[in-house]
This record gives C-alpha cells, sequence and structure tokens, in this order.
C-alpha cells in the first residue's frame, strides 16, 4: 500500500486547492461586506400641477 504525501503530489493539486482556497476566502470577504452595507436613502418629491388636481 502505497502512502500518499503532499509533497508527491501534482502541481495541479496544489492549484486546485489554492483555487479552492481562494474562493472560500473570497465568498466569506463577500457575505460579510454585504451584510454591514446599507442602501443610500434617497426622498423623491413629485409635484402635481394644479390642472391635474380633482375640481
Amino acid at each position: 500500500m502505497r502512502s500518499r504525501n503532499f509533497e508527491s503530489s501534482g502541481w495541479g493539486l496544489r492549484i486546485a486547492i489554492g483555487a479552492g482556497v481562494l474562493v472560500l476566502v473570497l465568498a466569506v470577504g463577500l457575505a460579510i461586506y454585504g451584510g454591514r452595507v446599507q442602501p443610500k436613502l434617497q426622498t423623491i418629491e413629485q409635484i402635481v400641477p394644479n390642472d391635474r388636481l380633482p375640481a
């Protein structure tokens, strides 16, 4: 039975693990950022001309 350690693994596995860790870190960062950001509140005032009001 052969034992497989990290040093005998190929570069593809190392790159895949690194990409997976990077995606995980980015997902956690976006989740934290998304939880803290609040939308800007903007009031909009609509003026109705007098001739459009019911008589």
